[in-house]
C-alpha cells in the first residue's frame, strides 16, 4: 500500500476521532451560569443510557485517534 494513502487514512481517522471526542466528551458536572440545583435520590434511566452512549462514542473517538496516529507512523516507514 502506498505511504500517502496510509497517511491520508490516518489523518481522516484522526479528524473523525477528534470530532467524536468534541461532540460526545462528557462535560464537567458544573453549571456555567452559576445556578444551584437540589439533588434528590433517584435514578433517571434515560440519563444513565445517555451517559453510557456518550462514554461509548468518546471512547470510540479516542480509539480512532490512536489508530490514526499509528497509521501515520507506519506510513513513515513504507
Amino acid at each position: 500500500m502506498n505511504s500517502n494513502i496510509v497517511n491520508s487514512l490516518g489523518l481522516i481517522l484522526d479528524i473523525l476521532g477528534a470530532v467524536l471526542i468534541f461532540i460526545f466528551g462528557l462535560p464537567a458536572k458544573i453549571d456555567r451560569d452559576g445556578h444551584g440545583f437540589l439533588i434528590i435520590e433517584s435514578d433517571n434511566q434515560e440519563e444513565k443510557a445517555k451517559a453510557k452512549k456518550y462514554d461509548c462514542y468518546s471512547a470510540l473517538g479516542l480509539c480512532l485517534l490512536i489508530v490514526g496516529f499509528v497509521l501515520q507512523l507506519i506510513s513513515n516507514f513504507l
